[in-house]
């Protein structure tokens, strides 16, 4: 009797892990299968095929020329190599795959789910922070993104979890100003500064946390206190500042470096050119506020629904995510007026019109992708609503006599309200496993670059001319850089004189294979210019390889000229 009851006291004192752990095996289920589909994309192995370099004790390009030492610090002027250096671990043990590649941002997505269970339970209680991990394990753009990492996303939303539960750490009563702890003010400094050299998109949550803080403040001004008890410390700002100075000490010594050797901190140019002209890439103009208000909206409400994923055969999305956190605001700011966490559900909902309008600003284009840094927060909207509209109704009818019994009847209630949107999410899910088991992914990213990145291994063609952008990063990883493919397109619209230059010297070796896009899938199409400039050498161009998709389109074509 006596063990039984001991049995029973430790279950109960960890059963509240039970839903992050429901939440995180839910999660793994949707993003561990079929992992290998869709076909392995360019800017998935855009950080790490740098790292293949180094892992082999290399020299590697370096952006700029700028590295310490050989290890590179930026892959771009807005884009960290903080990924590369995340998913090294990832290339050790499982080989230069395409399985390495994504594990590392399904395990940053999976570590999201604990945090942000924490903060909310922090915040606003087990039942809400139950309900929101499940929302969040289940919602299409959450896991399909974190399936293919794209461009670093997944491991910015670990760097903003954490930095928000180290730094909103309760005020003990009568403290004359916010007492915070001297490592997690450190710590949570190098988060945030992390997050910002992983990718330049994190301001998105600089911006929310600043609004989060106002909101605070106010919160503490209405109760009473002066501005200056609610202001942290000099010594307190201090260690915030020196962590994120030590989070981002790769992103600051690139940008000095930049200014020492060229005069221009390469980064910071980027951000104040794009208010002047158009990104480079994109051309998106950033004074046009009112169309890229638009534009963020509409990418807004694809990662709300989840319907940004085309490219796996067929676009399925949740036509009840957006009414659903429609409802949730309207019905949270109403009964938010009689709660104490009044002011922090405020605070979550007031950040995603601050993403929406930081979404109109770009330094290269405007995707659906960059809205992965408000991951959980639409959910703890869901949860908040459902959950204290489902307390509102149990204390009005008055039928049940025990605290436990409400508190159940109320969860109950509140999970009949998230069924639905919850449902669907799982639905929506379920379709694209469906549909990529058919199709195997669309264009440039379908499976059949598994078929080149083979097809040029065993044929032992170790540096192929890469004619169009989408082709040599990702087959570097495949064939763990014994296929080295050389990108001589470039970055114009039409074929530039540069372009031909390269090629007419590429084409005195009849030995050269190249690598293009079929037109349908092309982003930089050279075919034609490449023929005939072939053509006018004497040289007759052929075609050695067509990899397929599975609907019988071809995708990558390698090519001779003799």
């Amino acid at each position: 009797m006596f063990e039984s009851k001991r049995l029973v006291a430790a279950v109960s004192r960890y059963v509240w892990t039970l839903p992050v752990l429901a939440a995180v095996a839910l999660f793994l289920w949707n993003a561990l299968r079929q992992l290998n589909l869709p076909g392995f994309y360019y800017d998935e192995a855009l950080d790490l095929a740098p790292m293949l370099a180094v892992l082999h004790g290399e020299n590697t390009e370096l952006l700029r020329g700028i590295g310490i030492g050989r290890l590179p610090v930026m892959l771009l002027d807005y884009m960290g190599s903080l990924g590369g250096y995340i998913t090294a671990p990832f290339l050790l043990v499982f080989g230069s795959t395409v399985t390495a590649g994504r594990l590392q941002p399904i395990s940053g997505s999976a570590l999201t789910l604990i945090l942000m269970f924490g903060l909310t339970r922090r915040w606003f209680g087990l039942w809400v922070a139950s309900f929101a991990v499940l929302l969040l394990a289940a919602q299409p753009s959450f896991i399909w993104f974190s399936r293919q990492g794209i461009s670093v996303t997944s491991v910015m939303t670990v760097f903003a979890w954490t930095s928000l539960l180290l730094l909103t750490q309760s005020t003990p009563e009568g403290a004359q100003r916010p007492q915070h702890k001297r490592l997690p003010l450190l710590v949570g400094g190098m988060m945030l500064g992390l997050g910002l050299w992983a990718k330049l998109p994190f301001l998105w949550w600089l911006m929310m946390l600043l609004m989060m803080a106002c909101v605070y403040g106010f919160a503490r001004q209405r109760a009473g206190d002066t501005w200056s008890a609610i202001l942290p410390s000099a010594s307190q700002a201090t260690l915030l500042l020196l962590g994120f100075c030590i989070g981002a000490a790769p992103l600051i010594y690139y940008n000095v470096a930049g200014l020492i050797r060229e005069g221009t901190p390469h980064t910071l140019a980027l951000i104040f050119g794009s208010l002047l002209r158009p990104t480079q890439q994109f051309g998106v103009d950033n004074l046009d506020v009112s169309r890229n208000l638009s534009t963020s909206w509409t990418n807004f409400t694809v990662f709300i629904d989840g319907s940004y994923f085309w490219y796996n055969g067929v676009t399925f999305g949740n036509t009840l995510a957006l009414p659903a956190l429609a409802l949730a605001l309207l019905c949270g700011a109403w009964l938010a007026l009689a709660r104490p966490e009044r002011w922090r559900w405020l605070a979550c909902a007031l950040a995603l019109p601050v993403a929406i309008v930081m979404g109109s600003f770009t330094v290269s284009g405007q995707w659906a992708t960059h809205f992965f840094i408000i991951s959980g927060l639409p959910q703890i909207l869901l949860a908040c609503a459902a959950v204290w509209l489902g307390e509102r109704v149990v204390r009005s009818v008055r039928l049940l006599q025990h605290g436990r019994q409400k508190a159940l009847a109320a969860a109950a209630l509140a999970a009949l309200l998230l069924a639905a949107p919850f449902v669907r999410d799982m639905w929506v899910s379920e379709q694209h496993h469906f549909t990529l088991a058919k199709t195997g992914g669309s264009g440039r990213f379908s499976d059949a670059v598994y078929s080149v990145a083979r097809y040029l291994d065993q044929q032992h063609v170790t540096q192929p001319i890469a004619l169009d952008w989408g082709i040599e990063k990702q087959i570097r990883v495949l064939t763990n850089d014994r296929v080295r493919p050389l990108e001589i397109f470039g970055y114009t619209p039409d074929p530039d004189d540069a372009f031909r230059a390269r090629a007419r010297e590429l084409l005195r070796d009849p030995s050269r294979s190249y690598i293009v896009l079929w037109d349908r899938f092309a982003v930089y199409n050279r075919r034609a210019e490449f023929t005939r400039l072939a053509n006018e050498m004497g040289l007759h161009v052929t075609e050695t390889h067509v990899a397929h998709e599975r609907s019988g389109l071809p995708v990558y074509v390698v090519l001779q000229a003799r």
